[in-house]
């Protein structure tokens, strides 16, 4: 008896200082900011969850409110007013904020996100390319389907598909941080889809300090990732293959990176080491790749192609955007440290004076259920 006494406590006692009951909230899925051009004021467009009986099962939907104010805060109270509920934020999964804004300065926007012990600091940030950010969450996914639920699902799955980088609002705060460092952001824009505006997911949002400077697509993401060490699995089309018109699609299973910070007579430069594992996706022609020459020559051009697709993101991001995105000054700042206030005192940035070496080692392990390509008898 008293065993079953002291187990029931906790159950009978315990309570939440802040309770509210589950009809009295409005349960936010995700949030968009823009910033009126004429008024000055911010624009915030929450997503709220719905439910509607159909049967005897309920189906989850969504609404949108849009608010104005001077602040994020005062447009946020200003859902409140508009819901007559209180907001919950714990289930909000993604904020996304327009090119315009973030090209001001992303701290003013984001510092309510942050400050907040409503919101959840692990929620997606995304950059909206091409259209407003409400007009992200107003984009039709499937029937019945929460917006900025299909955007967190897709972003979860950015490891798979490698076109976009992960951007946790936590992750992008720590960033800013760090002196030197530069962040992306994950970038969303809405595209026709079997005659519907939907979202999509693709590319990565340049940024210097707080401010949006430009935009890297889908494939130079992944390079970017591969770089980084943060690439996990991704797909490289190599086209004409040894003069021929055929194709072959290399699928990346796993990828390591290995950089090498060095100094010599007042020069930074930079080894940097790229070993991709792959396997035979497709081909596209009747060469048989599996063979030990055609096998040699696929290898050189895969691993000239990662080569010159590296050294032409380092030169984009080092001239026209002198943003460190890479972590290369962290690099120095960890293994040579002296270097690096060389740098400092000078006022030089080592990521724009760095020369780069760059040597891939790919693998190819095979080539999926098949080692041959589809050969049509004469």
């Amino acid at each position: 008896m008293v065993v079953f006494l002291i187990a029931m406590c906790p159950i009978i006692l315990c309570g939440c200082w802040n309770y509210v009951e589950i009809n009295k909230l409005a349960i936010v899925a995700g949030m968009a900011i823009d910033k009126d051009v004429i008024t000055n004021k911010y624009i915030v467009t929450t997503e709220i969850i719905t439910t509607q009986m159909q049967g005897v099962s309920s189906i989850i939907s969504s609404e949108l409110y849009k608010s104005e104010g001077d602040s994020i805060f005062n447009a946020v109270r200003d859902t409140i007013e508009k819901t007559g509920l209180k907001l919950f934020w714990s289930d909000a999964k993604v904020v996304i904020i327009s090119d315009s804004l973030a090209r001001e300065g992303i701290i003013p926007v984001i510092d309510w996100v942050d400050r907040s012990s409503d919101v959840r600091s692990d929620m997606w940030m995304l950059i909206a390319k091409g259209n407003s950010a409400s007009e992200i969450l107003e984009g039709k996914v499937r029937l019945n389907e929460v917006t900025s639920f299909h955007l967190d699902e897709t972003m979860k799955s950015g490891k798979t598909l490698s076109k976009f980088t992960d951007s946790r609002l936590w992750s992008f705060i720590d960033g800013l941080s760090q002196i030197g460092k530069s962040e992306t952001v994950a970038i969303v824009k809405n595209e026709l889809n079997n005659g519907t505006i939907s979202p999509h997911l693709e590319g990565s949002a340049i940024f210097k300090s707080d401010k949006l400077i430009g935009y890297l697509n889908g494939n130079e993401t992944l390079y970017m990732l591969m770089i980084k060490n943060k690439l996990k699995e991704g797909v490289i089309v190599i086209k004409n293959v040894s003069g021929s018109d055929t194709f072959v699609t290399l699928g990346i299973h796993e990828n390591k990176t290995k950089l090498t910070p060095l100094y010599n007579n007042g020069i930074v430069s930079l080894i940097i080491d790229i070993y991709p594992v792959v396997t035979i996706a497709e081909i596209g022609g009747t060469t048989d790749f599996m063979q030990k020459e055609p096998l040699k020559i696929l290898q050189e051009e895969a691993e000239n192609k990662i080569k010159s697709q590296i050294q032409s993101l380092i030169s984009k991001l080092q001239k026209d955007y002198e943003s460190d995105i890479l972590g290369f000054g962290e690099i120095f700042d960890k293994e040579k440290p002296k270097v690096s206030e060389i740098f400092k005192k000078n006022e030089k940035d080592i990521f724009t004076n760095v020369k780069t070496q760059v040597n891939v080692h790919l693998q190819i392990k095979g080539s999926g259920s098949t080692n041959s390509p589809i050969i049509l008898e004469k």
